[in-house]
């Protein structure tokens, strides 16, 4: 019950983290293969029960859509249903041999929801150091934040109307670009604090303006 509550105080960011690092620990194995070229690839199967398992854990849901211009997935946070976040891709129709129309559209969508679940939850081959096995987890952390956290932070900074520079001093950082996934979480629970206290101080300004 007290592992629920924590859940829904988190925000769809930290659950989409939790998810990545979920997965990371579980050491996907690649079943699908391309005998032409000889490298291996994830199937939906290596991973998506998985996922999905830890999606219903994290209280998120996705939705995949798609158009003949472009293929979207979407997470969204059960818990507060308006945060989103979306991901998306252009598609171009695969010509499968030996294949009709319709198999050529299963295998596109196939082929575009792999894609973007892989993109979404961060999905790779575990990485090794010296030939030896690297802790995932510690690895991910030391790492530099992606693009799509980049924009969420900058987002929230603009939002809260923060000075960039001196929360980057507060973070350690040059610039928001160098925050690692180790104190992403930290970040984002400070800026939420400030976007509601800034938000809380307008709302004040404008009661005492009508007043």
């Amino acid at each position: 019950m007290a592992e629920n509550k924590e859940k829904k105080s988190m925000n769809i960011y930290q659950k989409r983290q939790e998810c990545i690092v979920g997965l990371q620990k579980l050491k996907l194995k690649m079943t699908g293969e391309n005998t032409y070229s000889h490298y291996k690839y994830y199937e939906l199967g290596d991973f998506l029960p998985q996922l999905n398992q830890l999606m219903n854990e994290n209280h998120l849901a996705a939705i995949f859509k798609y158009t003949n211009e472009e293929a979207t997935l979407t997470i969204i946070d059960t818990d507060k249903i308006e945060d989103k976040i979306e991901f998306s891709t252009p598609i171009e129709l695969t010509q499968l041999k030996g294949c009709n129309g319709m198999q050529n559209i299963g295998g596109t969508q196939t082929f575009a929801r792999r894609y973007l679940y892989i993109m979404a939850f961060e999905i790779s081959e575990p990485d090794t150091l010296n030939n030896a096995e690297v802790d995932e987890e510690a690895e991910l952390k030391r790492k530099k934040i992606d693009p799509l956290k980049v924009k969420i932070i900058k987002d929230l900074i603009e939002k809260s109307n923060t000075d960039e520079a001196n929360f980057c001093k507060w973070a350690k950082v040059k610039k928001v670009e160098d925050i690692t996934n180790g104190n992403f979480n930290t970040c984002i629970e400070v800026l939420d604090k400030a976007v509601k206290k800034y938000e809380k101080e307008n709302k004040i300004s404008e009661i005492n303006g009508v007043i």
